[in-house]
């Protein structure tokens, strides 16, 4: 089974479709399901949670946050973990909420944790394919897993409804988010998928200092 477990919707500031646009486009693919990781805000997330199951689809609840260090994704949680605080505190805010915690694209600038903060924080797993970042960054995140013995998953980081798939998390037989969410924290999930196209990659700085102009330079 593949899941998407990192896509935004238009509740994140840089991002396009709604939740049921992204609902339905998961069941249109070859995709079992997906997490809605908005920054900083879990009203898409929940929507999508809402429509998952007249889409016989498994819409995993979930939140990228931002903390001091960079970003981390929470999966598993139906509440907010607040923006800024240390990396170590926000991981415990989301395993008091029940979820699992995910240093999402380490090593990318600006918002990636930093890979020995990613190898060494106490996350459940790395994010070791991301689909927005650059080939060396996933290779580079893979290594950090590898080397120490961490769970992975993978995700598209998509913005917008096409990029939806590009990276993906494969597991076998769950039935649930909570299935899936021990799966993953039991070290049995599998990362799958595509990094950022060159193109992409030279287009990212430009988004990048666009996204910070629009936004008055506050990070994400």
């Amino acid at each position: 089974m593949r899941f998407d477990l990192h896509v935004h919707s238009k509740h994140s500031r840089d991002a396009s479709a709604s939740p049921e646009e992204i609902v339905k486009r998961c069941r249109i693919t070859d995709l079992d399901g997906l997490a809605v990781t908005d920054h900083n805000s879990i009203d898409g997330s929940l929507r999508a949670h809402d429509l998952a199951r007249s889409e016989q689809v498994i819409v995993v609840r979930g939140v990228e946050v931002s903390s001091q260090e960079g970003h981390v994704l929470a999966l598993g949680v139906r509440e907010l973990v607040p923006r800024g605080l240390p990396a170590a505190e926000t991981i415990e805010r989301i395993h008091a909420l029940g979820g699992i915690a995910i240093a999402a694209h380490p090593g990318r600038f600006p918002s990636g944790m930093e890979l020995e903060l990613a190898r060494d924080g106490g996350f459940d797993a790395i994010e070791v394919i991301n689909g927005a970042s650059s080939g060396r960054s996933n290779r580079l995140a893979r290594k950090v897993a590898e080397l120490k013995g961490s769970a992975v998953t993978g995700g598209s980081d998509a913005h917008d409804l096409d990029h939806i798939g590009r990276a993906f998390t494969v597991v076998d037989g769950v039935a649930s988010e909570d299935d899936l969410l021990q799966v993953i924290s039991k070290g049995k999930a599998r990362a799958g998928g595509g990094s950022r196209t060159y193109a992409e990659g030279a287009r990212y700085p430009i988004e990048l200092l666009a996204e910070w102009m629009r936004a008055g330079f506050k990070r994400l």
